[in-house]
């Protein structure tokens, strides 16, 4: 008979590998071996580091913990466990933050345009010749490129972006957005590179490594679960893209594209941007063309019918019960309802805007995922909150993950993220942008506890929510009754499809653009939670049900400096991005209450609008929340993003909100004259004179 036995290792604190723990890890096959990445990296089990995993078909042996662990081969609930917990480990063991894009983005809001007579003189009969116009004059000698993204919002303003090329190579992260109003430059973001472009850039490409080289350099780096042993290379559509065949674990097969990056030493690379995604993490890593090895950056992408659910307004199971809706839809954000895609009706937790299933085995087969179905379209399941069944109410955790990421696809298409903006839709109907993206939404997935997260590939990609199971209380809880986690993970789509274009998803990638994106998906979810009898002196807390805490965050949203002090200048000593969008999610919160004190606050589901302004204050800032991701460039600062919910407000009401706007910013440290320097911003409490 085999068995299973650990040695224990406790005297440094370092291993504590108890075989209960295992359980709490979902049952996954394992398929395929690992790779040497997988058997080298870090393995982390329950709360202890095994290293130096080594493996046969009888044995694995953990050298450095001093663990050993024998079974046979046709037990597969350990394997399981391994692999379960590695792919868990990935983020841990590499730190992406360290890896991130870094470079500085320039806001030109819409008051130095008007100012500026130069910029005036760039208005040509068409839009897109007066966009091209002003890039060229305001970075002459540039050569670049009109991204195929262009569109025009609900607002009236035309959005265009250009990529910056050297000798027809794209610099992925030279970007300069261009924002028109009635045929007029509106306001404008430049990231373009304006240093000296070195000569042997010219013969550099010649010179570079194939991109299988450096598909094994991202691999080898960043210990992905990547076999590349067979990989190869064919040339694609499009200047430098190839596919990279025959490679094992990833959900699509990888892509290498030549081009060249800024660097944070404000030089130019060549490089292979190598796209994987292992689930866990969807992956662009900007690998130095000419060494193959190194790794000059990384960006991580990592939403009539009767439901019975948490109604939209009630955060989780501690603010109501649950109630039986029928089609809840709005008929012009979803013309096709919530169960049909144009072309087919579905009986089950599928449609156009999004397709919702459990995710017990972490597969990347969501259609071959077990999802309710009804005849009669009724989704109505219990959940015994106090089980600790959680796979026995799976259907109804499936049920409110669509409901509520269907509402807020919705709501978000009233507030302007439409088809031709980017949303997430599978038939576009010809209203712009490119299809085939709803979002896969995956509830009690199994590649991770304790979190969620989403993917937002550029416009015409799949989004993928991954809702998981979280043990910080006995019985465990599940996300997917979350709505606050729910609209946050969905947010990250919203604010990278905006933000730029939505054929560019890289635009969210700086430390402390990165934390807006965080900071936005908390505000949304906490605007979307205020209750009728809310004040200003509400306070909230994020994600406080699923984590059995008063907040996920280190303070409660609130408007008193006592309760939550944040300003802006505390950025320079937070390093992780749900930190730094703390700091900007309550900022957005000041501002949302100075708006209801002056229009009030609708507590229904959906905005009322009049001349295209919702009536009401939470809704408002919404709009301009998502009004201002389109005008901000690629990449903005706190500074810049600011400017941009000013302009928006300007397009949208005149800028009859300035003096709201402002003093909420103010009053935490972003007033005018605050100044974005890494690690060195300057705070200003200042309301400009001329505005209140």
């Amino acid at each position: 008979m085999y068995r299973s036995y650990l040695n224990h290792r406790t005297e440094s604190g370092r291993l504590r590998c108890e075989p209960p723990r295992y359980l709490k890890c979902p049952e996954i096959s394992l398929a395929g071996p690992w790779t040497p990445a997988m058997r080298s990296s870090k393995l982390s089990m329950g709360s202890g580091i095994m290293n130096h995993l080594l493996w046969s078909p009888m044995e694995l042996m953990l050298e450095e913990a001093a663990t050993k662990i024998v079974y046979p081969q046709a037990e597969e609930k350990l394997w399981a466990v391994a692999k379960c917990k590695f792919m868990q480990c990935i983020k841990r063991a590499i730190d992406l933050d360290s890896l991130r894009l870094s470079y500085s983005t320039k806001y030109t809001d819409n008051s130095v345009v008007e100012t500026d007579q130069l910029i005036g003189l760039s208005k040509r009969a068409d839009d897109v010749d007066t966009a091209t116009d002003l890039v060229r004059k305001t970075v002459p000698g540039a050569t670049f490129r009109l991204v195929e993204d262009f569109y025009v919002g609900i607002n009236g303003i035309a959005h265009f972006n250009f990529k910056q090329q050297i000798k027809g190579i794209d610099i992925d992260n030279a970007d300069f957005n261009v924002n028109i109003l009635n045929g007029e430059v509106f306001s404008f973001g430049n990231s373009f590179y304006e240093g000296k472009v070195p000569e042997s850039l010219s013969l550099a490409k010649r010179d570079a490594v194939d991109p299988v080289v450096a598909l094994k350099g991202a691999v080898t780096t960043l210990q992905l679960p990547v076999d590349f042993q067979k990989a190869s290379a064919k040339p694609k559509e499009g200047t430098e893209t190839f596919a990279l065949l025959s490679t094992t674990g990833t959900v699509r097969e990888p892509e290498a594209k030549l081009v060249y990056l800024q660097t944070s030493d404000d030089s130019i690379a060549l490089t292979w941007r190598i796209e994987t995604d292992v689930m866990t993490n969807w992956l662009l890593t900007y690998v130095d063309a000419i060494s193959g090895s190194e790794v000059k950056a990384v960006v991580d992408y990592s939403a009539d019918a009767t439901y019975q659910v948490y109604p939209w307004g009630l955060n989780d199971p501690t603010e109501g019960s649950r109630e039986l809706l029928t089609d809840p839809f709005d008929d012009k954000a979803s013309e096709f309802g919530w169960h049909s895609d144009g072309t087919t009706s579905y009986k089950t937790t599928r449609g156009n805007n999004g397709i919702a299933q459990s995710n017990w085995d972490d597969s990347s087969n969501y259609l071959g995922n077990p999802r309710p179905s009804d005849p009669e379209m009724s989704y109505v399941y219990p959940y015994p909150i106090e089980s600790s069944d959680w796979k026995g109410y799976s259907n109804a955790s499936i049920t409110q993950l669509f409901y509520t990421s269907n509402m807020y696809h919705d709501l978000l298409y009233k507030l302007g993220f439409t088809e031709a903006a980017g949303n997430f839709e599978l038939n576009n109907n010809d209203q712009g942008g490119r299809g085939n993206d709803f979002v896969v939404l995956n509830a009690q997935d199994g590649s991770g506890m304790n979190n969620a997260n989403f993917a937002t590939p550029p416009d015409g990609q799949t989004g993928r929510m991954r809702m998981y199971m979280w043990n910080t209380t006995t019985p465990w809880r599940d996300c997917s009754f979350d709505a606050g986690v729910i609209i946050h993970e969905y947010s990250h789509g919203l604010s990278n499809r905006l933000t730029g274009g939505p054929a560019n998803s890289n635009c969210l990638s700086v430390q402390e653009s990165a934390g807006m994106g965080e900071g936005w998906g908390d505000f949304m979810a906490t605007a979307i939670r205020l209750k009728p009898g809310d004040t200003r002196d509400t306070d909230y807390g994020m994600g406080a049900w699923v984590k059995n805490a008063p907040s996920l965050r280190p303070y409660l949203y609130s408007t008193n400096m006592k309760t939550n002090p944040h300003v802006y200048k505390d950025n320079d000593a937070l390093v992780k991005v749900h930190f730094t969008g703390t700091v900007w999610a309550t900022m957005l919160y000041e501002v949302m209450w100075n708006l209801i004190d002056k229009y009030g606050k609708n507590d229904a589901g959906m905005p009322t609008f009049e001349n295209g302004v919702p009536t009401d204050g939470k809704f408002l800032i919404m709009k301009l929340v998502v009004d201002g991701m389109a005008l901000q460039p690629c990449n903005p600062t706190f500074v810049s993003a600011r400017d941009a919910i000013l302009d928006a407000d300007k397009a949208l009401t005149g800028g009859v909100n300035a003096c709201e706007i402002w003093t909420g910013f103010a009053k935490r440290g972003l007033g005018e004259g605050a100044v974005y320097k890494l690690n060195a911003r300057t705070n200003s409490f200042v309301v400009p004179s001329r505005v209140c």
